[in-house]
């Protein structure tokens, strides 16, 4: 299925539900289906293509914010060559031991089902 055909099943499957939806729109531009609940609430459906590593970067930060900010320090103090490659390897794992990878081992199991 391609990105055009899912954002017309979605559209189609929205509009059966009109007890639930009272307005759905379609906005080509951003891939975006901008839906209205009967409850006069909001909502932005984006699709786009899963990008593995991309991702799962995104997923670790929205998870491990602080965790994400010492990492890029790490990362910034190797490029300055204040810290050696292994140092900074060292600080990077010690960083993932410390981390919460549930979202990422969820959408591994997502994306391993084909879901």
């Amino acid at each position: 299925m391609h990105k055009n055909d899912l954002k017309d099943f979605l559209v189609d499957i929205m509009n059966e539900h009109h007890t639930i939806f009272s307005d759905i729109s379609l906005y080509e531009e951003a891939d975006a289906i901008f839906v209205k609940t009967v409850d006069s609430e909001r909502f932005i459906v984006i699709v786009t293509p899963v990008v593995a590593d991309e991702t799962i970067i995104k997923l670790w930060a929205k998870k491990n914010p602080e965790l994400m900010s010492l990492a890029l320090g790490v990362l910034s103090m190797k490029d300055l060559e204040c810290f050696t490659e292994e140092e900074a390897n060292e600080y990077l794992s010690a960083i993932l031991e410390r981390s919460d990878f549930s979202s990422i081992e969820d959408l591994k199991t997502r994306l391993g089902n084909g879901e």
